[in-house]
């Protein structure tokens, strides 16, 4: 939903319940789209959104769809309102979706709720609950729609229509009487058929799975490397136990990318916007820390090196493009490694071809920016050096500052590339590792470098 309408309905949510007309309100709230009302009281006071769902509670299908797309604390949106008035509003959530709501619970929030539901719900959202939040069994769901491989086509439709919470029914699985998936078709397969045909006859035995511990990123990149609309998670015995639909993979995607994206800015995850002001000075202040005894460094070389400054003061004028752009192909270089890692496309096993690329790139890139900045050093000529008795030529200035970029500019791509690999191969998060270790190394060795290229290149 665009922005405008979004922030229409959350106006009107407003006023509906500032003026208590409970009928406009419940009226708005089945015109609209469940998912947008969710995101809506997410950006409303907690207390304000409490109310609205307690005007849903006799119509929990509705409830369920709104509680589903919430984006803030269920905690708190859950605060209040008795377990027995929330269970019927579960029973319409998806076993993966009322997992996720239930684990983010308090303990003694979820166990009452866990106690209220009937002995084979209870046990499929504690199987869940046991499961890593960020693996396949995490964001799989249990609602799946399994048939024995023995049942002919007639049989297979009539159980399901009896299968009214099955999740995404576009896949038939088929599984062995001891529960082990042997096959799958496509629900197009089933209907082509004769009635009287055995789904073991049609369906393709050789069945694309997921462990229920594979983590949620290689799952996404399953889904999306053979393009499926779902994929089935198995235990170590080989048995159906639930399906990775495409629509988590999506949230998976988003939630990850969002999450690198945070984390590589030194802000933390994805709820660094909501959080405390402690909170964000804690999650913050070492990387900026880390930044700043970098700078302190740099500012030690530099005085190490004031007197060769002092003969050619000019050298101060090159050292922040020189350092803004080694920085600059750093960052490009860690990017793109950091993204290749979690999208599959790069192996953390090839390192040296990995560095090689990236050489072969920044050598063509760092040869054209050192060649324009030792033309505008030739070109400044007497402006730029001031015309003492002790400047260098412009020729040699040249010289020294392009050849400082083109080694600082290699430096920083292939200290780019190579900190996201090693950590992965380390187990280290890239996107955690490579923004401190990337702007300090960049800011301590490539000062060093530029000065000692240049002071050497001089003769100073």
């Amino acid at each position: 939903m665009p922005r405008d309408r979004q922030q229409l309905l959350i106006d009107s949510l407003r006023r509906f319940l500032r003026r208590g007309a409970q009928p406009h309100l419940r009226r708005l709230i089945e015109k609209a789209r469940a998912e947008d009302v969710g995101l809506a009281l997410a950006e409303l006071p907690v207390r304000e959104a409490r109310s609205i769902l307690a005007t849903l509670l006799d119509t929990p299908e509705l409830a369920a769809d709104v509680v589903s797309g919430y984006g803030a604390s269920h905690e708190e949106l859950f605060e209040g309102i008795a377990a027995e008035d929330l269970i019927p509003i579960f029973r319409h959530i998806a076993s993966d979706d009322a997992a996720d709501i239930l684990g983010s619970l308090p303990e003694e929030q979820r166990n009452a709720l866990l106690e209220s539901f009937e002995d084979e719900e209870q046990e499929g959202i504690e199987e869940l609950l046991q499961f890593a939040e960020d693996s396949a069994g995490g964001i799989m769901s249990t609602d799946i729609f399994s048939v024995d491989q023995e049942l002919t086509a007639r049989e297979t439709i009539v159980q399901l229509r009896e299968s009214p919470k099955a999740e995404l029914v576009f896949y038939v699985y088929c599984i062995n009487e001891e529960g082990t998936l042997v096959g799958v078709l496509s629900l197009r397969q089933l209907l082509l058929v004769a009635p009287s045909t055995q789904v073991k006859e049609i369906m393709e035995s050789d069945v694309l799975s997921v462990p229920v511990d594979l983590d949620q990123e290689d799952v996404a990149q399953i889904v999306a490397r053979y393009d499926l609309l779902a994929v089935p998670v198995v235990d170590e015995f080989n048995k159906l136990v639930g399906i990775v639909t495409v629509d988590d993979v999506i949230d998976v995607v988003r939630d990850e990318a969002g999450e690198d994206m945070m984390l590589m800015a030194g802000v933390g995850d994805e709820e660094a916007a909501t959080a405390s002001t402690a909170q964000a000075v804690r999650t913050r202040l070492p990387w900026l820390l880390a930044s700043v005894a970098g700078g302190m460094g740099a500012a030690l070389l530099i005085g190490m090196y004031e007197a060769e400054l002092s003969k050619v003061a000019a050298l101060a004028a090159f050292i922040p493009i020189v350092m803004g752009l080694g920085g600059n192909v750093g960052v490009q270089a860690s990017t793109i490694a950091v993204r290749g890692i979690a999208m599959g496309q790069l192996d953390p096993s090839k390192f040296l071809s990995a560095l090689a690329y990236e050489l072969r790139v920044v050598l063509v890139i760092a040869v054209v920016c050192a060649g324009i900045v030792a033309l505008a050093c030739l070109g400044l000529g007497d402006s730029l050096l001031g015309g003492g008795a002790t400047s260098p030529e412009p020729l040699l200035l040249a010289g020294a500052v392009g050849t400082s970029l083109l080694a600082v500019m290699t430096f920083g791509a292939m200290l780019g590339t190579a900190v996201p690999l090693i950590s992965h191969r380390v187990g280290i998060d890239p996107a955690v590792a490579t923004g401190p270790v990337l702007t300090t190394s960049i800011d301590l060795i490539g000062v060093l470098m530029y000065f000692v290229i240049s002071v050497t290149w001089l003769g100073l």
